[in-house]
């Protein structure tokens, strides 16, 4: 449908739902707090979009809905390019200023790319009055115009980036190989300038009346390649593809089987029979916030709440019974007598607080117990509730007597 499409709707559909299925990930997935990442976000929701209207098969749907038809879609699905380029700018200056010296120039910039779109319905207006499916169709120097402008964002944020890459470069290269990989990489951001380069040289060349066959030919490369949007699309393609590992990440954390959560797992009933007996430690958050906070932000609030209350609890420990001592000595390894102890005392006087509805029976008992370390707690506290059970002391056994 788009003039001098070449490549398969297969192929481009398949992209164009690679690109939307990893953009609905990042953002379906708790919030990123970064500037960085936001600007990452909203540079992929442009691209998305952008996607979406060059694929004929969902513009022409669109084109329906939307004053002036095709070519209202054309202008569209390229001025979210530009957004999508100006969000690339936008991270190129917060590298460069900071995030806060950083805004009134992308403030700038998200102005003119605005201006950009209202340039682009204007030169495609004749398009539109005469039915054509966009301005490609019309040609002339409107559409001169118009390659131009779409050619300019990413010639820009190129040419930025490697002027400020190669300025703080080059004085921190002090060995051969550095000044070799710098030598490639400015050189690949020449390469880059090359299309949008050749374009505007071919296009002075025919305008002032010296141009040939060959310069006539690659501004009709180039500006195909434009009108098509293909090589755009196969670029940010590729640059969703670097995104896919964070991606992943992300949606691990969101199944909760990243590391963290799986901390988080391991260390939750240790946590909810102490918080059940000093409840006032646990630090009650909005939904929100619980919902965007990290798994390792979730971690370490539990351990926090973990060691608070083993503090508490430990203020009402008793010495255990003969009973449970002799069952220790004889069942128990020399090495952990001590320490499954401690565990068993902290873990009795948490039951006798959980059955108070946290609240303490008395005073702080004279014979204060020792607070073990969390992987003490860890590695002994369900095998000290096993000995608490065998001899009587446990919870589920006095629940079980009771029920019976």
């Amino acid at each position: 449908m788009w003039p001098h499409d070449r490549l398969p709707v297969g192929v481009t559909l398949s992209a164009t739902m690679f690109i939307v299925a990893i953009t609905i990930i990042r953002l379906a997935l708790p919030r990123r707090t970064s500037v960085f990442g936001r600007l990452i976000n909203a540079l992929m929701v442009f691209d998305a979009a952008a996607a979406l209207l060059r694929e004929p098969v969902i513009a022409r749907r669109v084109a329906g809905a939307v004053p002036g038809g095709l070519p209202t879609v054309f202008d569209a699905w390229h001025w979210l390019t530009v957004m999508a380029w100006a969000c690339g700018l936008g991270m190129v200056l917060l590298h460069q200023y900071g995030p806060v010296r950083y805004r009134i120039r992308f403030r700038i910039v998200i102005g003119l790319s605005a201006v950009v779109g209202v340039v682009f319905l204007a030169l495609s207006d004749p398009a539109r009055a005469q039915g054509m499916s966009s301005i490609a169709d019309y040609g002339g120097w409107r559409y001169g115009i118009y390659i131009a402008l779409c050619s300019a964002p990413p010639v820009i944020v190129s040419s930025y980036y490697n002027v400020q890459t190669s300025r703080g470069a080059v004085g921190r290269t002090t060995t051969l190989r550095e000044r070799i990989v710098l030598a490639v990489l400015l050189l690949f951001g020449i390469a880059s300038l090359l299309p949008a380069v050749s374009a505007a040289v071919s296009a002075a060349s025919d305008a002032a009346g010296v141009g040939n066959a060959f310069t006539h030919n690659l501004y009709s490369v180039m500006s195909d390649g434009i009108t098509s949007g293909e090589p755009g699309l196969c670029f940010f393609t590729a640059v969703v593809v670097v995104l896919v590992p964070s991606s992943v990440r992300a949606v691990v954390q969101l199944l909760r089987l990243d590391r963290d959560s799986r901390g988080a797992r391991r260390v939750y009933p240790l946590w909810r029979d102490l918080t059940a007996a000093a409840p006032q430690v646990v630090f009650r958050l909005r939904w929100a916030d619980q919902w965007n906070a990290s798994p390792r932000e979730r971690l370490h609030r539990r351990r926090m709440e973990i060691h608070d209350a083993a503090e508490i609890v430990a203020r009402y420990v008793l010495p255990l019974p003969t009973d449970v001592d002799e069952l220790i000595e004889t069942t128990v390894d020399e090495d952990d007598q001590e320490r499954i102890r401690s565990v068993a005392e902290l873990a009795v006087a948490a039951e006798r607080l959980t059955g108070n509805g946290g609240e303490p029976t008395g005073e702080p008992s004279v014979y204060r117990g020792e607070v073990p370390d969390e992987r003490t707690l860890l590695r002994l506290w369900q095998p000290a509730k096993s000995l608490l059970f065998a001899t009587g002391l446990g919870a589920e056994h006095r629940k079980h007597q009771s029920a019976t």
